[in-house]
């Protein structure tokens, strides 16, 4: 590996700080993070998803160049793929995930499948073994291995993962060696959340959550359970039913129960908090307890939803509320239904900074050559908690290129406005449900820890037509994502492949109106015209470098959002860029700035770094890792760095300058800005 000089003793002291924050218990699962904390996933992906591709974008790891990890190098002749790479702040892992090529039939892990592992905590390698150890159940006769152990580690045919929290202060790296056709950066993915300038790094209690996870299917909370019960009969074709609740206060419990498990069809639950415009719980009623269509049966026992597969599913993500609560239901169908309530409720204001429980649902046909476009929410901050994906499949005509046993597709998740490739996810079964590959015999019923997979149930309905439904989740509670102003989801299925099928999806957050930060610079790199705001000249931009280019081409998933390709001026940095921040009102806020860069490679490409300083006082390493041969916007081409408050307090206007650190790939940059955080 390269040498990377050490940070600054400012940068170090700040990642060495302690966080104060306190534990995250079910209770609070509600609690927004700080707004400079920075949560990242690092996934698998087909290398080249361009339709016009020789895989037509569909390759999946079956040509065994994946060109999805962070980077490779060889180390005594041995090819090592890097997954992930952190450097310059502290940070948690709080998932590491893979599938084999076995698991696709149920069958023996191949001896070339149990790659060397290793992770690197603040330079040492503090963990070096086989792939396989890193996921032994619980049961596994020859134990697990500290700290990957306890019910949130563990495998089975269709995906092995640890949500083992491993922190470090500077410096993080987790790799694989590589074996050619088998080769160890497929199907993987790495959950990472950095803290900020300042140390904070908020982090579930782990203990609390293993007890919640060894007793599924019980109240979780540990407040007490004070339950009222009540039955509402919702009239049909229409007619609703509601209570009210007077807060402050969050409900803990909310239990569904019907006479008869075909009443959950048209039953949809419409909840409205604080007196919003319209509900922002609006979905049918059975997902919140992960309920599959009726009339397949099957029960989940997750950490904060649960079902008996029947006539029953309870909801226990925590609701908070400010000052009043309305749970309706709504019966869309044809007869009345009596709907028993039973609800556990927390008076007082919640704690910290939190955010209301939003549920967010669509139902469609995926179409061939169209994304599934989910939630995309504006102006807003908070986090993504839950994704749920129900497959209503049937070979009568009404779906086309409909092909049961192979349905796939990749999560796209992009937060903040920013098109880098921050977050990557794998295709949809471990992306949303992180078991299962595709729909195969292998996949057998499955219900644990913070992910669910229903496999796949099929029944025949008569004149030579088979229907199946196939339920999958997961609540992202170590890996959670993370945003300030805005997200928006799509996946990328029916694209590319020619499989399709009758899509349900399910989202849950907690969520603040307005983003947490606002724009006040924005720096076009190339741009010589005085009169704009944008140029070099009214930023005073000055730098050395050794060219300036014009780049244009995609981000690796633009087309599934329907963004166009780019074309930017680029400097190549030699020695240093350097500009000038004017603040629009004399404030303390904390600032970050963005960059994008062209960080277009071949194999050789690794890791491009840069000191930041800020008046001259260090303030932070710019550290940028994903490439790509194909795409020359991706996870360099839109990333960002917060600003420590202690170089930026009480400035109205300041200089910042990167310095790219010697033996680091290129810095090449197209576009800077500046961002105010305001709350």
């Amino acid at each position: 590996m390269k040498s990377r000089a050490r940070v600054s003793s400012l940068v170090a002291s700040i990642a060495l700080a302690a966080p104060q924050l306190c534990a995250q218990i079910s209770d609070n699962f509600y609690e927004l993070f700080p707004s400079r904390v920075h949560t990242m996933v690092k996934a698998s992906y087909d290398p080249d998803d361009r339709i016009n591709a020789m895989s037509q974008g569909n390759d999946d790891g079956f040509s065994g160049v994946n060109l999805c990890e962070a980077y490779r190098y060889v180390e005594n002749g041995t090819p090592v793929s890097v997954l992930a790479d952190i450097e310059g702040r502290a940070g948690v892992m709080g998932l590491f995930f893979r599938n084999f090529w076995t698991d696709a039939y149920g069958l023996p892990k191949l001896p070339t499948e149990n790659n060397r592992t290793r992770i690197w905590v603040d330079d040492p390698v503090r963990y070096d073994s086989g792939l396989f150890d890193f996921f032994r159940n619980a049961d596994d006769p020859g134990g697990q291995v500290a700290p990957f152990d306890g019910p949130f580690t563990g495998n089975r045919s269709g995906g092995y993962l640890t949500h083992a929290q491993i922190r470090w202060n500077s410096r993080f790296r987790i790799a694989l060696d590589d074996n050619s056709f088998d080769n160890a950066a497929r199907f993987h993915r790495v959950s990472l959340t950095l803290a900020s300038p300042e140390g904070e790094l908020p982090m579930p209690d782990k203990a609390a959550w293993e007890a919640i996870a060894n007793r599924p299917g019980f109240w979780p909370h540990q407040a007490h359970r004070h339950a009222a019960i009540q039955t509402l009969t919702v009239p049909g074709n229409g007619g609703r039913s509601h209570f009210d609740l007077t807060g402050p206060g969050t409900l803990l419990e909310l239990t569904f129960e019907v006479p008869e498990q075909q009443d959950w069809t048209d039953l949809w639950a419409r909840f409205t908090w604080d007196n919003a415009a319209v509900p922002q719980v609006s979905l049918p009623l059975r997902y919140l307890g992960g309920m599959i269509s009726p009339p397949y049966v099957h029960p989940v026992h997750s950490l904060l939803l649960d079902n008996d597969g029947g006539t029953r599913c309870t909801c226990w993500f925590p609701m908070p509320f400010r000052q009043h609560a309305r749970i309706e239901i709504e019966n869309r169908g044809a007869q009345a239904v009596p709907v028993k309530v039973t609800r556990a409720f927390k008076p007082g204001m919640p704690s910290g900074d939190w955010g209301h429980f939003v549920a967010w649902f669509r139902r469609e046909i995926t179409g061939t050559g169209e994304p599934f476009v989910g939630p995309r929410f504006e102006d807003c901050h908070g986090m993504l908690r839950f994704l749920m994906l129900e497959d209503f499949a049937d070979t009568s005509g009404r779906i086309p290129d409909m092909h049961m046993s192979h349905l796939e597709g990749d999560v796209c998740i992009r937060v903040n406005g920013n098109r880098g490739d921050d977050h990557t996810f794998a295709a949809s079964e471990t992306g949303i449900g992180r078991w299962g590959w595709y729909i195969t015999p292998a996949d057998k019923p499955f219900c644990s820890d913070t992910s669910f997979q229903s496999s796949l149930r099929a029944r025949y309905i008569g004149g030579g037509v088979t229907e199946g439904r196939r339920i999958m989740g997961s609540t992202y509670l170590f890996d959670p994502v993370h945003f300030v102003d805005g997200i928006d989801i799509v996946l990328e299925h029916g694209l590319q492949n020619s499989s399709n099928a009758d899509y349900s999806l399910v989202a849950f957050f907690y969520l603040q109106q307005g983003a947490a930060r606002r724009t006040i610079a924005e720096i076009d790199i190339g741009n010589l015209n005085p009169l704009d705001p944008r140029s070099e000249p009214s930023n005073n931009v000055h730098s050395t470098s050794w060219q300036t280019y014009t780049q244009q081409g995609n981000f690796l998933r633009d087309q599934f959002y329907g963004t166009p390709a780019l074309s930017e001026t680029v400097r190549h940095v030699r020695d240093f860029l350097r500009f000038d921040v004017q603040r629009p009102s004399e404030n303390d806020h904390p600032l970050a700035i963005g960059l994008r860069l062209d960080r277009l490679g071949g194999p050789s490409t690794q890791v491009c770094q840069a000191d930041v300083f800020v008046d001259g006082e260090h303030a932070g390493l710019l550290h940028v890792f994903t490439h790509n041969g194909v795409f020359p916007w991706k996870e360099g081409g839109e990333c960002e760095i917060e600003l420590p408050i202690a170089v930026t307090k009480r400035k109205a206007g300041m200089t910042i300058e990167l310095r790219p650190r010697p033996g680091s790939d290129p810095l090449k940059v197209a576009r800077i800005w500046v961002y105010e955080y305001v709350k």
